[in-house]
């Protein structure tokens, strides 16, 4: 929360320091045009006092309505109606520079100075107008204008004025503007704040809203009144909210429904085969008990033609059976078969008969199945049930399922066993695509949420066990929607099975790949060797930045965002470690730009 202050209160002053600065910058401008205006004006004013007094002296010959004053000891010549200009007049005479030089004695060495502009009479003669020139003289400033003579063959004047720092009724004026400055500084000072504080404002709703929808929070929304930007967009974040929220809720009634019909499918499917199987254990077993009562019966009577009479009878039963048939003596050497065990088996009668048990059981299982068949023989069981897997003549394997009993000799002895063999391949394959659909997701052949859940806490048992790091990276999708929004779901299926790709061809076989949302990803690192997982981290943001290209279209705008969390650093078990890791990624995606991604006591670096 302090943070997130920080930054409103950073920007706001962004904001207010902004607008104030613009508008003290057009005050500048302000007093820097009134400033050289004002000057100008009275510039403008001191040379048409010059040329009014200088016309009128030329015209008295320095007679008229002239006063004679000295002022800071400086004998100058006072014109009557402008009392406030000091002003001074040389007439051009046969005396050369004479005169001038007496008036500067007597005006303080000022004609002296005048001397270095006579050059102004010259042109004021050539061209019969007025000129004018700013000069320094003895430290001040001084406006002079040199006049044409008066009259064809008269002398040309030179009237000068000293130029104040401060013309009449402009002595406070700086002061004023000062004052004015300061003023309007602080009013726009807190006009800025307050319009910031109004801009802010709603922003920073719109913010913490986001914020709780981007971690699950999905119960509140965000009202504006009126019709601007924000209202609309404050609109689309609740229909989005609520999007969200009724696809989660989709998504997990589909999957309750999905593993339910399951389990009531498997279950039915295992009291449908124990029913056909025991059904036709009873039917076999029935009709050879059958028969093996006619013989006893025909034994009596006709010993020798009653047992090949019968023998013939059951070996007919047996070949005529769907299921195989097989004997097998109490050493594990195969005596009798039927054709459907030779189907089953790939071989001939005459390959099998004689072979050992154990050839042609899957080697995976053959220690397990030969001694479950030898306790049959040494034990006290008469009977047993069980699957295992075989290897055919081809090569090829299968699933069968056996029913197992006693062959005993006249005295009653073991001596070997009957199985009544059935190919239970279609069932096995059922079952494992079953179990395959349980843990992965359809689209990608990922593993999903459960077959990840289990594989992460696997990893993290056995480093407990073992010592080790386990590492889980969280990937979301940026601007993935935008994909299925502008593109349809076919093409963003098609850049989900690309993503898998890259995952599949960058990443080790021995690292865990699941696919957890929508656009969600979920690695869990191999802890038996040493993984770097920064590089990890930057292989998998960089190879989901590359462009993707679907039905012609190029892709560049999907990248990922990468969250980390490690056992035992960050967490201990799988829902905090994955907790960690979605925190880390959610800091990722505020810090997008390719930053530091590490929030305090949110996750790693990533």
């Amino acid at each position: 929360m302090e943070q997130k202050e920080g930054k409103t209160m950073g920007l706001r002053a962004r904001i207010t320091a902004w607008i104030t600065g613009v508008f003290v910058v057009m005050a500048l401008f302000f007093f820097a045009f009134v400033h050289h205006q004002s000057r100008a004006v009275y510039t403008g004013v001191l040379d048409s006092a010059l040329l009014t007094w200088g016309e009128q002296m030329a015209q008295d010959q320095g007679r008229a309505s002239v006063a004679t004053s000295v002022v800071n000891g400086e004998a100058l010549l006072r014109f009557a109606d402008v009392p406030h200009l000091a002003m001074g007049f040389l007439v051009e005479g046969p005396g050369g520079l004479a005169g001038w030089e007496r008036f500067g004695l007597a005006t303080e060495k000022v004609a002296e100075g005048l001397t270095a502009h006579v050059g102004l009479l010259d042109k004021a003669k050539r061209t019969g107008q007025p000129v004018y020139r700013t000069v320094e003289l003895k430290g001040r400033l001084f406006r002079i204008m040199a006049l044409p003579p008066f009259a064809a063959g008269g002398a040309a004047s030179l009237a000068f004025a000293p130029v104040a720092d401060h013309p009449l009724g402009t002595e406070g004026l700086g002061a004023r503007f000062g004052v004015a400055a300061v003023v309007l500084f602080l009013v726009v000072l807190a006009g800025g704040y307050l319009y910031a504080w109004f801009l802010i404002r709603p922003i920073e709703v719109l913010r913490d809203v986001s914020e709780k929808i981007a971690e699950g929070n999905l119960d509140e929304g965000v009202e504006f009144t009126g019709s601007s930007e924000l209202v609309s967009l404050s609109h689309s974040i609740n229909r989005m909210r609520r999007a969200i929220s009724d696809k989660i809720r989709e998504s997990e009634i589909q999957n309750e429904k999905v593993v339910e019909k399951g389990e009531e499918l498997e279950s039915s499917n295992r009291e449908l085969e124990r029913a056909i199987f025991t059904a036709n254990q009873m039917a076999a077993e029935a009709e050879i008990r059958s028969y093996e009562l006619e013989h006893e019966v025909v034994q009596r009577r006709q010993a020798e033609e009653a047992l090949r009479s019968s023998e013939e009878k059951y070996r007919a039963i047996v070949e005529n059976m769907k299921e195989g048939y097989c004997e097998v003596d109490r050493n594990g050497y195969v005596t009798f078969v039927n054709a459907a065990m030779c189907e089953i088996s790939g071989y001939t009668t005459a390959e099998i008969v004689g072979m050992h048990r154990g050839q042609f059981i899957a080697e995976e299982r053959r220690e397990q199945v030969l001694t479950a068949f030898s306790d049959l023989i040494e034990g006290s069981e008469e009977m047993a049930e069980f699957d295992y897997p075989i290897i055919r003549k081809d090569g090829c394997g299968r699933h069968i399922g056996v029913s197992v009993s006693l062959i005993r000799n006249a005295s009653g002895e073991r001596v070997g066993y009957r199985t009544i063999v059935r190919d239970v391949e279609a069932r096995k394959r059922y079952e494992e695509e079953l179990i395959y659909m349980a843990y992965h997701d359809p689209l990608t052949g990922l593993k999903n949420r459960k077959g990840f859940y289990e594989r992460l806490e696997n990893d993290i048992t056995r480093a407990k066990r073992y010592g080790g790091q386990v590492g889980l990276l969280y990937v979301d999708m940026d601007r993935f929607k935008e994909v299925n929004d502008t593109l349809g779901h076919e093409a963003g299926d098609k850049v989900l099975q690309e993503i898998t790709r890259r995952f599949l061809e960058n990443l080790r076989q021995s690292d865990c790949i699941a696919r957890i949302g929508g656009d969600e990803f979920a690695v869990v690192l191999d802890n038996d060797g040493v993984c770097d997982v920064d590089a990890v981290i930057r292989k998998v943001a960089g190879i989901l930045a590359k462009p993707y290209t679907v039905g012609g279209k190029v892709i560049d705008y999907v990248s990922g965002s990468v969250g980390v969390a490690l056992f035992p650093e960050d967490a201990v078990t799988a829902s905090d470690l994955i907790r960690y890791a979605d925190s880390s990624m959610y800091a990722v995606k505020r810090e997008r730009k390719g930053q530091d991604g590490h929030c305090p006591g949110e996750g790693k670096r990533a």
